[in-house]
């Protein structure tokens, strides 16, 4: 079995590889991370809610309890691509990192926070606190707007990855890209006889568990317990390498005991690093879940970069 980290510099494009499947693809182009000064070109008083133009021409959406007027300026970091026709979003609370420490804006006297498994380095931590300081200081100056600190998201990357080989690839000829584009056109993935049907409307997805080529032998709860139990992997899978966000229904087969169903996605989802808040099963039967959006969908980016047709 193989692992490593591919990348197409020229699409500028890269993921990773565990054992011959790949589990995530990014672009290391995103805004994701920097921080600008901004401006404020317009505001909702009722939703706390401003729009923010962090580089010419361009705007994000802010939330911020702390009042702003039209034409301040505001530190603001780039925290979400636009996706679903929403505008990119920002956050006030920016947060930096350098190799030992990471740091947030607040509360504005906290100081850095020593990252797990690093020692103790007085130079790391004075840098990055003093970067937090002058960055807050930003606000009072000209001109707006104005990136302040940029985020490479690359170099993060191959950072948290470190442990793993790197490999320059043409991703229109590597193969398990081509088995990802498969995947992700195709709205029926199966396992064995198995199969589920995913629905990614523009506000939520629905996903039906599908045994309709399977027959049961034995007991027919434990049979469809078993399947619901079997296809959870496949699930998480097709979430997160399609880059699914927002709200998440899944139609399991009906079994008696949903509770072994809900610990047992809790556990996949913790260790494949879905992030998400489950619900659980609603009065329905309907398993019910929220994902935190990273941007588009990657069908609606590679479409967008003209990378699938």
């Amino acid at each position: 079995m193989t692992s490593y980290v591919f990348i197409d510099r020229e699409k500028k494009l890269l993921g990773k590889l565990i054992d011959d499947k790949i589990v995530e693809i990014k672009f290391f182009d995103s805004l994701i991370g920097n921080i600008y000064r901004g401006r404020v070109v317009n505001k909702i008083d009722a939703l706390n809610g401003y729009f923010v133009e962090y580089d010419k021409g361009e705007s994000l959406y802010l939330n911020s309890t702390i009042p702003y007027k039209i034409g301040d300026n505001v530190i603001v970091q780039y925290v979400r691509d636009p996706a679903n026709g929403k505008l990119a979003l920002g956050s006030l609370n920016f947060k930096m990192e350098n190799e030992s420490y990471s740091i947030k804006r607040f509360p504005p006297k906290a100081g850095p926070r020593l990252k797990k498994g690093k020692k103790k380095d007085d130079a790391s931590y004075k840098e990055i606190f003093e970067r937090k300081t002058r960055l807050i200081e930003e606000e009072k100056f000209f001109p707006t707007p104005k990136i302040l600190y940029e985020n490479s998201f690359l170099a993060s990357y191959l950072s948290k990855n470190k442990d793993l080989e790197v490999r320059e690839v043409n991703i229109e000829d590597f193969n398990p890209y081509k088995e990802v584009l498969k995947l992700i056109k195709d709205p029926r993935p199966s396992l064995g006889d198995s199969s589920l049907i995913i629905d990614q409307l523009e506000t939520l997805t629905v996903i039906d568990v599908n045994s309709s080529a399977e027959k049961s032998k034995n007991n027919k709860d434990k049979f469809l317990e078993n399947i619901n139990l079997k296809l959870i992997d496949l699930i998480i899978y097709n979430l997160k390498i399609r880059n699914i966000g927002g709200m998440v229904l899944i139609d399991f087969l009906r079994n008696k005991d949903k509770e072994k169903i809900e610990e047992s996605f809790r556990q996949k989802a913790e260790e494949k690093g879905l992030e998400c808040e489950i619900y659980g099963f609603s009065p329905m039967g309907l398993f019910e879940m929220t994902i935190k959006r990273r941007g588009a969908s990657l069908i609606d980016e590679l479409r967008r970069r003209k990378l699938l047709l």
